[in-house]
């Protein structure tokens, strides 16, 4: 699939860039991420794919590695510029599955499940292989995402209250196609200036998927963690970090 075949690459940044911060910035333990990173990759520059405002390639920069973000967004790209720090990390505005960079990299993560904003199994394997040709010889691939639970919906759907108060309600709504493994989501948020939708679309992976589609891309799974702090993982983790070489 082609990149001029896909949904707009750069819709979900233009969508969310204005509350990303301010609802996911202190969701990980960025320095458990540095030492995961530094740990499978002690030397050698860092790429990150879908590097959104920069909320970990940042602190990767502060630990003294070269890193290196691209991501489609340009309102997600200016607001990493502006940050303490952002100015350390070497932006690309491109596609995750296309982007062509001259350098190679010790270590390439896509984190946050952004490998599920492609819409497809086959763009997500077209971004995985463009990851593997973006690594030096023994480099690792980190990919992060959560795992799929069935439980959370009923008759295919789901409603839950993300914040209320006596001005503002926001509430999140989706859909699950369980056939195509496909997510569809709004966040409703209603207050004084109105309504405001944000939506969004996951085409989500199983792990086991995961490793099948990297195998395709060349690369074999060495490691896998419920967490960045390598916590085990196991039938009852909602999330994992998988590590491929």
């Amino acid at each position: 699939m082609s990149s001029a075949t896909l949904p707009d690459p750069g819709a979900y940044g233009r969508n969310w860039a204005s509350v990303y911060d301010d609802l996911f910035d202190h969701r990980d333990d960025t320095a458990a991420v540095v030492r995961l990173v530094t740990s499978l990759a002690p030397h050698g520059p860092i790429l990150e794919l879908g590097v959104g405002s920069g909320r970990l390639a940042i602190p990767l920069a502060a630990s003294g590695r070269e890193v290196t973000g691209v991501d489609a967004s340009r309102e997600m790209l200016d607001r990493l510029r502006e940050k303490p720090g952002g100015s350390a990390v070497t932006v690309v505005e491109g596609d995750m599955t296309s982007v062509a960079l001259d350098e190679r990299f010790a270590c390439a993560l896509i984190a946050f499940s952004t490998l599920f904003l492609l819409p497809s199994q086959e763009a997500q394997i077209q971004c995985l292989r463009n990851a593997a040709a973006h690594l030096t010889p023994g480099g690792v691939l980190l990919v992060e995402a959560f795992v799929p639970d069935h439980q959370r919906w009923t008759r295919g759907q789901n409603v839950s209250i993300t914040t209320m108060s006596e001005s503002t309600v926001e509430l999140q709504v989706g859909l699950h196609d369980a056939a195509d493994q496909v997510i569809r989501t709004q966040q409703l948020s209603f207050g004084p200036d109105g309504l405001t939708l944000r939506p969004n679309t996951l085409r989500y992976v199983w792990p086991s998927e995961l490793d099948v589609m990297c195998l395709l891309a060349g690369l074999r799974r060495v490691g896998r963690w419920s967490d960045w702090n390598r916590s085990p993982f196991t039938a009852t983790s909602t999330a994992h970090v998988s590590a491929y070489s």
